[in-house]
This record gives C-alpha cells, sequence and structure tokens, in this order.
C-alpha cells in the first residue's frame, strides 16, 4: 500500500489512510456517495481508487464490497456495461429518478437507460429522449429479477431469455425450464450457453 500525498479529483491533497477511513465509514454504512474530506466534492469509485493506493489483494476486498452494495441496491446502483464503472440513477429537477444515467468515465461519456442500460436517445434538444433498446422491458427484467432459493437451482435468476425467441422463460422442476412458445424444455446449463453465445447486438434491438 502507498502513502504518498496527492492531488485529488477536486485540485485538494489527500493522505491515502484518509481517503481509506472515508471509504471504510461509507461502506460500513451501505453507501457509495464516496466525496473528498476537505471540500465535500463527490468523487467517482474509479477516481477513489487511485487515491487509497491499495495493493491488488487489498483492493479486491474492498471492489468486492462495493459490488455486494450494487447487487443489493439494483434500484440506485448499477454498473456500466462498458467500462464496468459505478453508475448512481440521479435524481430530475422534481426530485424524482431519472430515465436515464451519463456514465462520466466512458470516453466520450455515454448516456445509458436507467432500466437496461442500452444507449439513450435525444432525438433533439426539446424532448426528454427515449430508449434505444426496442426490449427494453425485457431486458430490464433479466437485469433486475431476484435469484432464486430453490435448492436445485439456488443462487439462479428466477427467470432467463429463451436461447432461440429471447422470451422469458422460469424453471419448472429442478433445474429444467419451458419455453411456452416454442414448446421446448431445456436445462439451466443450456439456457445459460445459449445467451452467452447469443450476439450481443440482440441487447440493444
Amino acid at each position: 500500500m502507498g502513502n504518498s500525498i496527492q492531488p485529488a479529483p477536486c485540485g485538494h491533497k489527500v493522505n491515502p489512510s484518509d481517503v481509506i477511513s472515508m471509504v471504510n465509514t461509507c461502506l460500513d454504512q451501505k453507501s457509495l456517495e464516496f466525496s473528498c474530506p476537505v471540500c465535500g466534492e463527490v468523487w467517482e469509485w474509479k477516481q477513489v481508487q487511485e487515491l487509497m493506493q491499495l495493493s491488488p489483494d487489498q483492493m479486491a476486498l474492498q471492489q468486492n464490497r462495493v459490488n455486494d452494495i450494487v447487487e443489493s441496491h439494483p434500484d440506485m446502483c448499477k454498473k456500466c456495461p462498458s467500462c464496468c464503472c459505478v453508475l448512481k440513477r440521479p435524481l430530475d429537477n422534481t426530485d424524482q429518478p431519472c430515465q436515464f444515467v451519463q456514465c462520466s468515465q466512458c470516453a466520450p461519456p455515454q448516456l445509458r437507460c436507467w432500466s437496461c442500460l442500452a444507449p439513450w436517445l435525444f432525438s433533439n434538444e426539446a424532448r426528454a429522449g427515449h430508449c434505444s433498446n426496442k426490449s427494453c422491458g425485457l431486458v430490464a427484467m433479466l437485469l433486475n429479477c431476484d435469484i432464486s432459493m430453490s435448492r436445485a437451482v439456488f443462487g439462479c435468476p428466477l427467470f432467463r431469455a429463451c436461447p432461440k425467441c429471447h422470451g422469458l422463460i422460469m424453471h419448472t422442476e429442478g433445474c429444467k425450464l419451458k419455453c411456452e412458445k416454442m414448446m421446448e424444455e431445456m436445462d439451466e446449463v443450456t439456457v445459460m450457453g445459449g445467451e452467452m453465445q447469443s450476439h450481443v447486438g440482440l441487447w440493444w434491438e
């Protein structure tokens, strides 16, 4: 672990030990609102990682804690599908959750639909914009569904996407799933393999 004092994104010089203390306090409170101990300016997780100067093993432990918080608060935290940085859901000028989020860590910065993380499009400045993904509802369900507590498929998502028609399917018995539309029965391994082999473009179509 390093201990050299360096400038933060806000310009203040910070000690790694102070940053680590701030991060641990936030994570203990299940919060990802990292900020400068001097001025309170909000920092992105990637910026915080550089300031802590931890060893790879120590950083992995902190990253696991962050991942646990992201996974347990899908309504307020997600990960950018391009750069994997943590995205926090912003509020609009009426304090309501926005339908889209900007990833400032991508180059250039990317606007993404909060529900399915597909690119968010603005046809013109006067309009609120819209999700570019025609299957936004389906993908949002797959990204945010609960996990199964059944012994046979413990930890697996409650819903999967059929590898052939891409419709939602659920477990029927043990690790078996059935697509009513295709009238086919398949197992968890087959469905997982189909999802991984599907063209990534399907996510946005």
